[in-house]
């Protein structure tokens, strides 16, 4: 049985107690036992600050390391010029020397200096080789037997099969059981579709991975298929910051986990949403979602949030994602009190306002101090046009809400008069209002005639 296992959120936090270059692990005679004890998966490498071939091979060591760090192997270094009781305890005659111990057994690395080299030959000592299974009592007997189960179905037999090696080698990289049969009888007795490179069976339900085999999307779809496809944040809590930096959507469910299961279930194992249940307060901070709508499903991409709207169901939400139609989901403080001539705008009405012909927003940013007397010379224009009632005047303040159609910066105050959903911008310098331009500006673009009283002295 393999027995590949990422490490648990309270061995994480024990890698605080470590120095680290990047994220390859920096050990000392004193740090070592610990780490050697600590960690079921630990490679590590003596080096020399002089030699040549330590310098050529760092950046590819630091590369698997990354990449094997949120899988639960360790990827450490050992200065041997200096920690020369390890480097005598391990026998290093030479430079650069790596071990690897495997649950304190400890073995020479034997793998190419690469990147992939290491990651590949670290996963070849930890994982057996797919399974060859020649009858279909062996291929039935191993479906029953394991609730996850892999298994190549090959078209034809053949020894030049490309598509098989590139499976038993992407087997090396997982924890779950992987076999393979080269008899098409067998495939055919199991309806296999035509196209089908593997199935993965997950309690002998089958789930049918076609198209080209990429590594990346393989272990989506075997992860999709071991796992439940609604996680609990808890034991993806690192792959969820890694998909924010990488801008990779996700799914968050709040609420009607049934429905959004049943979605998860039929929508196919191949693509890399990933389902998410149970964020702690901490993280929809961090997404800002805010308490009162926490609620429904969510899909974050980035720093965009997409929600389900009212009578949508969940699949016809995630739907509209890939088509790029999702209801997008923005920043909106409270309901402020309102007051005076210039209506406050939030993210939340803010759509309803400037669908409105001659709605005028002004778009400000309240720590800016400038933006601030911007807003007096604003509301002191829409005094002297206040005999207009078809003139709305309305202000947003972009520090506590999200728009829909304005994206660029606001270091400059901006202001847009609509009508027939359409914006005209009326253009600002220094932060100041040009009163008389102004007033001109909107008489001239205004859907319905204004009246200017001071033109009419």
């Amino acid at each position: 049985m393999k027995q590949l296992l990422l490490l648990s959120l309270l061995v994480f936090a024990a890698l605080a107690d470590y120095e680290y270059d990047g994220d390859v692990m920096v050990l000392t005679e004193e740090t070592f036992d610990q780490a050697f004890n600590e960690f079921d998966y630990l490679m590590f490498e003596f080096y020399a600050p002089w030699c040549g071939h330590c310098k050529e091979l760092a950046p590819k060591y630091a590369e698997a390391a990354t990449a094997l760090r949120s899988e639960g192997i360790v990827l450490a270094k050992i200065d041997a010029t200096v920690q020369k009781k390890l480097a005598e305890k391990y026998d290093v005659k030479g430079y650069p020397t790596i071990k690897f111990s495997a649950k304190q057994t400890v073995k020479d690395f034997e793998g190419g200096r690469t990147a992939d080299g290491i990651k590949n030959w670290i996963y070849s000592n930890l994982n057996p080789e797919s399974e060859l299974l020649e009858t279909l009592e062996q291929v039935n007997e191993a479906i029953a037997q394991n609730n996850v189960q892999f298994i190549y179905f090959a078209e034809e037999q053949s020894e030049k099969d490309r598509e098989l090696r590139k499976y038993k080698e992407f087997s090396f990289t997982m924890k779950q059981h992987f076999a393979h049969t080269t008899t098409k009888s067998i495939r055919e007795a199991l309806n296999i579709p035509k196209g089908t490179y593997f199935v993965g069976f997950r309690n002998q339900q089958p789930y049918y991975y076609q198209g080209k085999l990429s590594f990346p999307i393989m272990r989506i779809f075997v992860e999709n298929v071991a796992n439940e496809r609604i996680q609990e944040y808890s034991e993806k809590k690192y792959l969820l910051d890694e998909r924010i930096t990488k801008n990779k959507p996700f799914v968050i469910v709040f609420s009607d986990e049934a429905e959004a299961q049943a979605a998860a279930h039929t929508w196919s194992f191949q693509d890399e949403l990933l389902f998410i249940k149970n964020v702690d307060e901490e993280f929809t901070r961090k997404i800002q979602i805010r308490s009162q709508d926490q609620k429904g499903v969510f899909i974050i991409k980035g720093d965009q949030k997409y929600n389900r709207v009212q009578g949508q169901s969940v699949s016809e939400f995630l739907e509209a994602f890939q088509s790029g139609k999702a209801h997008k989901y923005l920043k909106s403080q409270a309901v402020p009190q309102q007051q005076g001539l210039v209506k406050i705008l939030i993210g939340d009405t803010y759509d309803n306002a400037r669908a409105v012909n001659d709605s005028i927003i002004l778009y400000f940013d309240s720590q800016n101090q400038e933006h601030n007397a911007v807003q007096e010379q604003f509301l002191k224009v829409a005094e002297r046009l206040q005999q207009n009632k078809q003139l709305t005047f309305n202000k947003i303040d972009l520090s506590q809400n999200e728009v829909s159609d304005l994206a660029e910066s606001i270091e400059i105050v901006k202001i847009r008069l609509y009508k027939n959903n359409q914006s005209t911008k009326f253009v600002i310098r220094a932060n100041k209002i040009q009163e008389e331009r102004f007033v001109k500006w909107i008489v001239d673009n205004a859907a319905s005639q204004v009246v200017d009283p001071k033109a009419e002295l």
